[in-house]
């Protein structure tokens, strides 16, 4: 390591070149590199979803989700299998064992299964779909306008295609948007009078839109004028006309009996399925999403400038919202770091001035503006990005990056100050030192390398943070050792101005104070704990002791807790049967609530019914026109006065308990990773008559549980069937079978295409249907007929029997077994999922005797919270060993190590007393800052002990090498401390901006630096000699 030193402290040009590099290379790395909202990752998520237009959710479930389901238990690698089977689709999601398959070849193998599966007639292809963050949504567009939809279809489609050509965007998904169909509205009377089926009907307008390839006609002996020539039979549809014109049969006399005989033809919109509302206002939705590569902030800017130009273009007859605008996070943290760390530079800068001159302390500083360029040029040439995790890591980062350049920079000083040639001199500096500081940067870097092995989704998140800390903090690492010596012997002053400022003269007079009185005093201290050691040792002991108990009884334990909130969903069911319109008019006063709410507060609100769901890969998904949901964007929290919850309880007492709705509940949507409910319980059994009787005594026992609130379950009964019971011996005998009755039937209500028409870039269906004014009773099942194979009709009440029934909405699945899930909220006021599900842990036995063919399991937070802190301690456990080992590769032994890991749980201290004052949470986040705290804490005990064994080789005895060793260390201790923390509490106290979710962290790190090195400084040394005395006394035993 001498020789590396030497080379670069005796080639100037070299390392100012380099350092030139490394600084051009960062700030071009950073202007390019790529912007986006989270890291490509693959969720282990893969989707199966099957349409079966018209079918009940007992049909899909029994015909579609079983069948799969069963052979999807052959694929290894399914940890776990949940289906939704609801009117006309089923959805099946399978989580992946990350440590027992690969995504791809679980999607393979699943593919195979769902090959082989047979569907029942008139399904649509299955989907299989894996859940990946490649192509991320970054910005909404909605349209708003008075004008007819028809003609907002088509400025929105254009729109479209032009959001579309903007450089980033993988493509647009709409929402509100109908298809333009061909309705072929049969009339019963004019099918019965002209004694025509449905049937006829369908196979009329199938059969005869075809252009079918009739071969080659090859002459015998080819001429210049003949030659060979291909032959087609056309008869595609050009037009509505020919669909109106074609032929069904001809009647008795000869006489073509046409479409337009029996149907009403016309362009239409699709029957909706959901109805979108933006701010009040019907609207149409095209979710932006941006392709793998492209930087989101470019990207949005991009498609605000083109929505904005072609609304111009377009004179205005729409307005734009731009909603959910994830690049505004990016930006904002983006922001925060930029702005803290000049903050942090400048107190670093200040800090360092107090000991050295102004340009030894710029010098010194100038390794965090090193260590982020060299970052950022690794990142970008390894094509990765910036995004809101890899941010977060840089972050935290920010204010440990000079702690080993100043304890390089306080030795080769020390060096230099003794005369001599400045080269040989800041060589000898950073040799002397480059050990430790090596181990305290390799600690710290250990302490966060856990991370990459963290599971579930978010450890796939976390990962990003390791990656930009270790390459930031090995970039610190090389400059303090290898850079900074040549800076210090070619550029470095050391001493101060003999004509000072007043700054100079102050921190002169600083300097006195420091030597002449704080350090004599602190010395003193120092001594006499020495000399009181057991009894400072028992006096940590007991505080840690008691500071645990803090932990255990006076902070909650919330995973993420609710801060930070900028959106929240109000989720509404009104009474099945409802039409979307009745839906939308119940919900209209809850809007209106809404829109109220301060123009400081509110940004937007988004209405959807028919649909309930946070995005599209939401699991939990609901459907139906009596389903309801206003998505509500609130401005960020530092710009307005009132928190989330806040707003969400006034809004709760304002709307109250409205008697057309059957439910209605609140749920935030946290700034961490996605997460299920605060209390989800799981109720699984065969039938759902056992299930709703284990759901309703579960319920009865929980809901005045102290805290909770919005207690639903998801059972939902379905809408008024009717059951068409076919007599298969009746049928049978008139020649016709169960499928030719469902599919005419079908045909007839909810209709069916029969073929279709491609106009321009459109294909558009032909739906053939009764009209809708034929089909608003029981009674027009009385009017469909069925030909069978002479051709004969038969009426539909010849040969079944029709029945009334109730239905149940979603046939629900969780491991095969048919499923209720009991969800709650909690005020975090007053209690913590924790403490809830411990509770209803406790209460469950009782419960379970009752029903004793009932499974119950926990889901939601409670199942996350589970599987993080499981994680959380196995990535502590990982870098507790790790460090340890550095530890004994340093000093080559155990009691040295063993002495150093012990200053651990002086930073914890220093955490939970943090977090207890400042009435926060143990959330993941203030964790995952006590485990990078345990890497950064030891550093300053690792030099203490190496300048105690220097001075004891240099045969000074054990008490004084440890007020030697502690009186060099002050000095270093404290600037690395408070540089430390200056880099970390702008962001802790939001001084260069507030993010919520990053404050845990920074407050974990930050005031468990500051005060555990305070500890450290005060009763490490008494640690020492109660080390010395032990291996003493150990010897004396051994001899």
């Amino acid at each position: 390591m001498l020789r590396i030193i030497e080379f670069f402290t005796r080639n100037r040009l070299f390392s100012d070149l380099l350092t030139l590099f490394i600084v051009i290379a960062g700030i071009v790395s950073a202007l390019l590199i790529r912007r986006e909202v989270f890291p490509n990752v693959n969720f282990d998520v893969i989707t199966i979803g099957t349409t079966y237009p018209g079918a009940s959710p007992e049909e899909v479930e029994k015909l579609i989700t079983n069948p799969i389901e069963q052979d999807l238990k052959e694929v290894d690698g399914i940890k776990k299998l949940r289906s939704y089977s609801t009117d006309g689709r089923s959805h099946i999601v399978a989580f992946l064992d990350p440590d027992q398959t690969t995504e791809a070849k679980a999607k393979s193998d699943i593919q195979d299964v769902v090959d082989l599966y047979t569907p029942p007639e008139g399904a649509e292809e299955t989907k299989v779909i894996a859940l990946q963050s490649k192509q991320q949504p970054v910005i909404e567009v909605a349209v708003v306008s008075d004008i007819p939809e028809i003609e907002l279809r088509s400025i929105v489609k254009d729109l479209e295609k032009e959001l579309e050509s903007v450089p980033g965007v993988a493509k647009t998904v709409h929402k509100g948007i109908r298809d333009i169909e061909i309705q072929v509205l049969a009339n019963p009377a004019a099918l019965q009078r002209l004694s025509v089926s449905l049937d006829e009907v369908v196979s009329a307008l199938k059969f005869q839109n075809k252009s079918i390839p009739a071969g080659t006609i090859e002459p015998l002996s080819p001429t210049q004028n003949e030659k060979e020539t291909l032959v087609r039979t056309i008869g595609d549809f050009r037009g509505i006309k020919d669909v109106e014109d074609t032929v069904i049969r001809s009647n008795e006399l000869g006489q073509p009996i046409r479409i337009r005989d029996v149907a009403a033809v016309s362009y239409n919109l699709e029957k909706p399925t959901i109805i979108n509302r933006t701010n009040g206002h019907p609207s149409l939705t095209l979710t932006v999403l941006k392709k793998e590569q492209a930087d989101a902030i470019r990207m949005v800017d991009m498609v605000i400038e083109r929505a904005q130009k072609f609304q111009d273009e377009h004179a205005h007859k729409f307005s734009t919202s731009y909603i959910n605008d994830f690049s505004q996070y990016i930006r904002r943290r983006l922001s925060i770091l930029t702005t803290n760390m000049v903050f942090g530079l400048i107190l670093v800068l200040l800090t360092l001035t107090l000991f050295l001159p102004f340009r030894t302390a710029l010098l010194t500083s100038m390794g965090i503006l090193i260590s982020f360029l060299g970052t950022l040029m690794v990142l970008y040439s390894n094509n990765q990005s910036i995004n809101l995790i890899s941010l977060l890591g840089l972050i935290i980062v920010s204010g440990m990056l000079v702690d080993d350049a100043i304890v390089v920079a306080d030795n080769v000083v020390r060096h230099m100050k003794k005369g001599g040639d400045r080269v040989q001199n800041a060589i000898n500096g950073a040799f002397e030192i480059w050990p430790a500081v090596t181990a305290s940067v390799l600690t710290t870097v250990i302490a966060f390398l856990p991370m990459l092995f963290m599971s579930g989704i978010f450890g796939k998140f976390i990962k990003q943070i390791p990656m930009g800390v270790v390459v930031a903090l090995l970039f610190s690492l090389g400059e303090a050792l290898l850079i900074l010596p040549q800076h210090f012997a070619h550029y470095a002053r050391l001493e101060k101005k003999q004509n000072p400022n007043s700054f100079t003269r102050f921190t002169l007079r600083f300097q006195s104070f420091w030597d002449n009185k704080l350090v004599p005093r602190y010395l003193n201290l120092v001594t006499q704990i020495i000399n009181k050691r057991y009894i400072a040792a028992a006096f940590v002991g007991v505080f840690f002791i008691f500071s645990l108990g803090v932990a255990k009884f006076g902070l909650k334990l919330v995973l993420f807790p609710p801060e930070g909130i900028e959106i929240f969903y109000i989720r509404a069911k009104a009474p099945t049967g409802f039409s979307l319109k009745q839906t939308t008019d119940a919900i209209k006063p809850i809007e209106d609530l809404v829109a109220a709410l301060p123009k400081e507060e509110l940004q937007d609100f988004v209405t959807t019914i028919g649909l309930v769901q946070q995005d599209a890969n939401d699991p939990n998904t609901k459907r139906g026109n009596e389903y309801a949901q206003i998505a509500v964007y609130l401005t960020p929290e530092p710009d307005r006065d009132r928190y989330a919850i806040d707003i969400i309880e006034d809004l709760r007492l304002k709307i109250g308990k409205p008697e057309i709705l059957e439910e209605l509940t609140f749920e935030r949507m946290n700034s961490g990773p996605p997460m299920g409910k605060p209390v989800s319980l799981g109720v699984r059994g065969k039938t759902y008559d056992k299930i709703l009787l284990a759901v309703a005594e579960l319920k009865e026992k929980i809901k005045d549980l102290p805290g909770l609130i919005d207690l639903s379950d998801s059972y939902v009964s379905g809408k008024n069937e009717l059951h068409i019971i076919v007599n298969r011996a009746e049928a049978a005998a008139a020649g016709l079978s169960v499928t030719q009755v469902g599919t005419t039937v079908r045909a007839a209500l909810d209709g069916i295409v029969a073929t279709s028409i491609q106009e321009l870039e459109d294909e558009i269906d032909v739906r053939v249907s009764f009209s809708p004014e034929d089909k608003t009773s029981a009674d027009t099942l009385g009017l469909i007929k069925i030909p069978n194979k002479m051709g004969n009709l038969i009426p539909l009440t010849r040969i079944a029997k029709i029945e009334k029934a109730q239905g149940i909405a979603v046939f629900q699945h969780e491991g095969n077994e048919r499923e209720v899930k009991v969800t709650a909220s909690l005020n975090t006021d007053i209690t913590s999922s924790t403490e809830t599900n411990n509770i209803i842990r406790k209460l469950l036995p009782e419960i379970m005797k009752n029903h004793p063919d009932i499974t119950v399991d926990f889901g939601g937070e409670d199942e996350d919270t589970q599987e993080s802190l499981a994680s959380l301690v196995r990535a502590f456990a990982i870098a507790f060993a790790g460090i340890f080992l550095v530890l004994i590769l340093t000093f080559k032994n155990l009691f040295q190590p063993f002495l150093v890991i012990l200053t651990i749980p002086l930073g914890i201290m220093a955490v939970i007393w943090t977090l207890f004052i400042a009435r926060m949470p143990l959330s993941f986040m203030a964790m995952l800052g006590i485990i990078a705290l345990a890497g950064v804490i030891v550093n300053n005990a690792i030099v203490l002990i190496d300048f105690v064994n220097s001075a004891r080789r240099d045969g000074e005895n054990k008490i004084k090498s440890i007020i030697t060793a502690a009186e060099l260390r002050l000095k270093p201790i404290f600037l690395t401390s408070v540089t430390t923390v200056a880099g970390l509490l702008p962001t802790a106290h939001g001084i260069g901006g507030l993010d919520k979710f990053v404050v845990p962290i920074a407050m974990s790190l930050g005031y468990g630096i500051m005060f555990g090195s305070l500890l450290t400084c005060l009763f490490f040394p008494a640690a020492i000699a109660i080390m010395d005395d032990f291996q003493e006394f150990i010897e004396k035993k051994l001899n």
